[in-house]
């Protein structure tokens, strides 16, 4: 979603699009990914081939079809096979139906572009866990997604004294999310406060020791975590709003359409004969629903309050084109530009905390997960860009897509008015 008076460069580069794709499939697995998936896309720099009608068939030939996976990301695969995970299960299924053994080809997640060019270049066949979703295809125009074989997203985790189903009755006592994801963005929006950590397994610890009764977390780990900690009682609702919900398919290469056809008709059969939801329940997976009761849609995979599809900003292109003051009038620019009164600053300080504490450390102080503000060289303009636009490759996002100019600004202010470390 974008805000009034945000500005963005739209020009992009190779190695931008590299990053963003990066960003994406680094958070598949959190939806995610994010959704991972908070921002949406792999956006290719080659145009895709034509349809190759004889993939099964080649496939069959040598008897055997590879999955790319993450060697420890339970519940979704495990190297070890104990157990194996849900997305290898589902897979073991489909390649029994295609009458194929499954092989592996063993990929680290977290780096994102990298794990997805093991599909591109022919290493793997299928990857697991990717929304079907219109958007999503229409960026990634070299994949393309089957039928979902669950629909994934973001539920409401609740500890075991949680007093309600509510999450609004939440909102000022705090609501733990994984940090950087779409509920995180969501829920600041409207004005929730926020308990971050990273990883739903940071949460749950956290209601453990009772820091936090209610979450909006990975709808997947949650299960998950539920099911393998029943003492503690856990809740995962069913019912979540249709914004946090992702169906999730196997992604494959484009041009492969005989290939698709018969995932999904596997998929078929293996749904159909109750498999899918014994695995379902193996690995607490919740399947989740609208709070509405409607059906969920093949949606994008990261979309504004608005319907306005949020596309992802390097830095590198936020050069303040519309900032940065001319020769001669510079200091009374930077007064008109960043208003520095103790009211700005103020609100600054508030903002702050519920933006960048968590990454940078309160008060700018070193101790966060990242740089020391503090000790940041450029100027205002400089610091005001990349607030703006983010540095996605490093995991800071484009604040442009969830402040206002002004607000951006009065942190900018806020931060250039601490004193500089000795």
């Amino acid at each position: 979603m974008r805000r009034k008076g945000a500005h963005r460069s739209t020009k992009k580069t190779n190695s931008e699009e590299s990053r963003k794709e990066g960003w994406h499939v680094r958070n598949l697995h959190r939806i995610v990914s994010a959704a991972a998936v908070t921002l949406a896309g792999f956006a290719a720099g080659l145009q895709s081939g034509p349809v190759d009608a004889g993939t099964l068939e080649r496939l069959k030939s040598y008897g055997k079809i590879t999955l790319c996976a993450d060697r420890d990301l339970l519940p979704h695969s495990s190297s070890a096979m104990d157990p194996p995970g849900f997305d290898v299960e589902v897979a073991h299924e489909v390649a029994r139906h295609l009458e194929l053994e499954l092989g592996f080809q063993w990929v680290a997640a977290f780096k994102g572009h990298r794990a997805i060019r093991n599909l591109y270049s022919g290493d793997c066949d299928i990857f697991m866990g990717l929304p079907n979703d219109k958007d999503f295809l229409k960026e990634a125009f070299r994949l393309d997604v089957t039928e979902p074989y669950y629909t994934g997203g973001f539920a409401v985790l609740l500890s075991k004294d949680a007093p309600s189903t509510n999450l609004e009755d939440y909102k000022t006592k705090g609501v733990a999310v994984d940090i950087m994801t779409v509920p995180d963005f969501r829920l600041f929006e409207r004005g929730f406060e926020r308990k971050l950590y990273y990883g739903t397994a940071k949460v749950v610890e956290a209601m453990k020791s009772g820091e936090v009764q209610a979450a909006l977390v990975p709808a997947l780990e949650a299960g998950w975590l539920a099911h393998t900690h029943g003492e503690l009682g856990l809740r995962v609702l069913d019912r979540t709003e249709k914004q946090y919900i992702y169906p999730m398919g196997f992604g494959l290469r484009k041009k492969e359409q005989d290939l698709k056809q018969a995932i999904n008709e596997a998929l078929a059969k293996i749904e159909a004969s109750g498999r899918l939801k014994e695995l379902r329940e193996k690995y607490g997976v919740v399947d989740l629903k609208p709070e509405d009761g409607s059906t969920p849609e093949k949606k994008a995979a990261v979309e504004g309050g608005s319907g306005e599809k949020a596309a992802p900003t390097q830095v590198a292109e936020a050069k303040v084109d519309a900032a940065a003051p001319a020769a001669g009038s510079a200091a009374s620019s930077l007064e008109s530009d960043f208003p520095s009164d103790p009211a700005s600053i103020k609100k600054g300080y508030s903002l702050y905390k519920q933006a960048c504490y968590k990454c940078h450390g309160p008060n700018g102080v070193s101790g966060g997960t990242r740089p020391d503000v503090r000790m940041f060289a450029g100027d205002h303009y400089e610091m005001f860009a990349i607030v703006q636009a983010g540095i996605v490759d490093r995991g800071m996002p484009a604040w442009n897509d969830y402040l206002t100019e002004t607000e951006m600004k009065q942190i900018v202010v806020y931060i250039k008015s601490l004193p500089k470390p000795e």
